[in-house]
């Protein structure tokens, strides 16, 4: 179908506009969702991550010692399970954090200029219900 076409040029472009956005903060357009991610979860594991972002678990490990790198997020063992890695915000992502906010709004009042406020709630729960069937198909596949 062409609106799943749509989607992933929407995805990509919104990427590529994160880089540019936050390139001054050495931040990669790909970057950027993690680091809301832990920003509004401090302590998630790496697993959750994975799961949350839908993003395969080897991927999140190497996005997550790169911005652990650049001094963004810092990363713990689990004292309960030795296995699982928990990574948290630092002050300097803390810092961040607005400007990497400021560039998802923009980016979301740029793809949606001329929409009604109708349009855009009608957009965001059809789109929710399209988020909500992959996650059961991506939680039925373990």
């Amino acid at each position: 179908m062409k609106f799943m076409k749509n989607i992933q040029l929407i995805a990509r472009s919104a990427d590529l506009f994160r880089e540019e956005e936050l390139k001054n903060q050495n931040i990669g357009g790909c970057q950027a969702k993690y680091l809301l991610a832990v920003a509004r979860e401090p302590g998630i594991s790496q697993e959750e991550l994975s799961r949350s972002l839908f993003v395969n678990k080897s991927n999140v490990a190497r996005q997550i010692e790169a911005l652990e790198r650049a001094g963004f997020v810092r990363r713990e063992e689990n004292e309960r399970d030795r296995r699982a890695v928990l990574v948290f915000p630092t002050s300097k992502l803390e810092e961040a954090l607005p400007r990497i906010r400021e560039v998802f709004a923009a980016w979301r009042a740029l793809v949606t200029e001329g929409f009604t406020e109708e349009e855009r709630e009608t957009l965001a729960r059809l789109t929710g219900k399209m988020v909500e069937n992959a996650r059961r198909y991506m939680e039925g596949r373990k």
